[in-house]
């Protein structure tokens, strides 16, 4: 079944959204392997401490809901295996292009085994995009905002 947020666009809108989103992965999965993270932190900005955030009323939600779905389907149809941080940098690089503030949050997480992980998550004011439901789970250690 469709996502009733894609039934609203054309077939059209939704595959050049997919084909952007293929392309963003594949740029910031690049540029995670290639470039030091400090470099790209750079690029996002400065790091904040963790805040609470509301959601504004006027918030557009349809883009940022169909920009998740292009994210998470071009993700899955990849040969290889897309984890949050390049789905994250690459949603905000298209919520960027459409001027659209996201926030990417880092944080980490402890699992029933004692290990820790690290996990990233995308909102825009409050509106989940990418990272969750893990993200819940997680103690934040701090987001970069433009």
């Amino acid at each position: 079944m469709r996502d009733q947020h894609q039934a609203r666009m054309s077939p059209w809108s939704r595959r050049l959204l997919v084909l952007e989103a293929m392309i963003w992965l594949l740029i910031a999965r690049t540029a995670i392997a290639c470039i030091p993270f400090t470099r790209i932190g750079k690029y996002l900005g400065t790091l904040q401490p963790p805040s609470s955030r509301s959601i504004p009323e006027d918030i557009q939600r349809d883009p940022i809901h169909h920009i998740a779905w292009a994210i998470n389907r071009a993700a899955n149809m990849l040969p290889f295996r897309m984890v949050c941080l390049p789905r994250g940098l690459a949603a905000w690089q298209m919520l960027h292009r459409r001027q659209l503030p996201g926030h990417l949050h880092f944080g980490v997480v402890k699992d029933a085994c004692a290990t820790i992980s690290s996990h990233a998550w995308l909102d825009v004011c409050g509106v989940e995009v990418i990272g969750y439901p893990e993200a819940y789970d997680c103690v934040e250690i701090g987001y970069y905002a433009r």
